[in-house]
């Protein structure tokens, strides 16, 4: 099967959730003899960029959840290449510029449209305090957000909460639940040498015997990463010898290295910025455990990755989630409710032994043992040929009229 994914955001540039599953997807659709194109935006092409099966569109800074947006959705030039790959599915993983451009091809060519929800259009501009603005942006996240439903004949989501979104849209359609998986060979902490994490630790500046801390992904609102700040504030004193480190980059970095300030943590809190999601099993690896306070997010890449190099998670209360599925509470990770909670966990993990911490590593990635690139790429490609199915029914009854 020929498939052409839309995505604003893919590696390297963005250390975030969809850029992950993107990632993993055209691996695992790959190993199974399929045909991919990935048609993205990047800040770092002035022209489209065809390389290695992926089209790197000009993009320009824009506000919104990446914080950037392809430039020109309509480029000719763009548009006869995809023409030319001739997909027999269009793969949509996002509702700004990149999916008008799916949108725009799967009209163009009578392809059948996959629609993945990642987030919530009313999640993207939290951060403004003007109701007008948040009332207008809104609006149009609204109108775009409908445009991918309206138009998909498949839509799926590795969260049940993506159909309380769908409704909210005012939308009645089915979503496809379809988990999320890693690439477990690549995020294997047995293949990062004893050396590799000493330099990686020195990097952030974390002394060899402290308990690492580690989130990764888009520092954007309904992260709630300002619980774990507060948390560690509150909770943690600096003799329990345990650090943080966030890494990735969003709209709410510079608010969050303001809270640090506030709250006389920046010795203990570390942000690592944008970094190449081809170093995360290093920084992974170089770390004790991962932590997670989301509030809305539909996906956490981050957590799978995190989990088969070995992290224990710490994962606040939430049965909508599939990575909440992911977690077998004292086996490779823990669920907690309040920060106090939060920080007894963590504390507890930190006062293990170095025997301990290595029995666990082990234990942890054993439990996504069975699962691999291949299977969500399985499952995504019977969705494909489910929206192949609706699309022809489509277009049979318009014939027949």
């Amino acid at each position: 099967m020929r498939i052409v994914i839309f995505t604003e955001v893919f590696a390297p540039y963005d250390v975030c959730g969809i850029s992950s599953y993107v990632e993993v997807l055209k691996t695992g659709l790959c190993s199974l003899s399929n045909q991919v194109l990935i048609v993205t935006s990047s800040l770092h092409t002035e022209k489209a960029v065809f390389k290695d099966v992926i089209i790197r569109c000009p993009a320009k800074k824009v506000h919104n959840k990446y914080g950037y947006a392809c430039k020109k959705y309509d480029d000719r030039k763009v548009i006869d290449f995809i023409c030319k790959f001739n997909p027999d599915v269009v793969h949509i993983n996002t509702d700004t510029k990149i999916g008008y451009m799916g949108l725009l091809i799967a009209d163009k060519l009578n392809c059948p449209v996959v629609f993945t929800i990642h987030d919530f259009f009313m999640d993207r501009f939290a951060c403004d305090k003007s109701k007008i603005l948040w009332d207008i942006r809104t609006f149009f996240e609204k109108k775009h957000f409908c445009d991918m439903i309206d138009n998909a004949d498949v839509i799926t989501s590795s969260c049940r909460r993506a159909s309380l979104f769908v409704q909210k849209a005012d939308r009645n359609r089915k979503v496809t639940m379809i988990p999320t998986n890693t690439d477990m060979e690549y995020f294997d902490y047995k293949r990062i040498s004893p050396q590799t994490i000493v330099r990686m630790r020195q990097r952030f500046g974390f002394n060899i015997n402290s308990e690492v801390a580690v989130f990764s992904g888009d520092l954007s609102v309904e992260k709630n990463i300002e619980f774990i700040l507060s948390a560690f504030s509150k909770y943690i004193k600096p003799s329990d010898n345990i650090q943080l480190l966030i890494v990735g980059d969003g709209t709410e970095t510079e608010y969050l290295k303001s809270v640090c300030k506030k709250l006389h943590i920046t010795d203990r809190v570390k942000f690592s910025g944008a970094v190449a999601h081809s170093i995360m099993p290093e920084i992974y690896s170089a770390c004790d455990v991962y932590v997670c306070s989301s509030d809305d997010s539909l996906m956490s890449m981050s957590i799978s990755e995190a989990v088969a190099c070995g992290l224990p998670v710490l994962i606040r209360e939430d049965k909508e989630k599939y990575s909440y599925s992911m977690i077998q509470n004292g086996v490779n990770g823990f669920v907690y409710i309040t920060q106090v909670d939060f920080a007894d966990r963590l504390k507890k993990l930190a006062s293990m032994t170095t025997a301990q911490k290595h029995i666990l590593k082990n234990v942890v990635r054993r439990t996504l043992n069975g699962t691999s690139t291949e299977t969500m790429a399985k499952n995504m490609l019977s969705a494909y040929n489910q929206a192949i199915k609706i699309h022809d029914k489509k277009v049979g009854i318009i014939k027949s009229r």
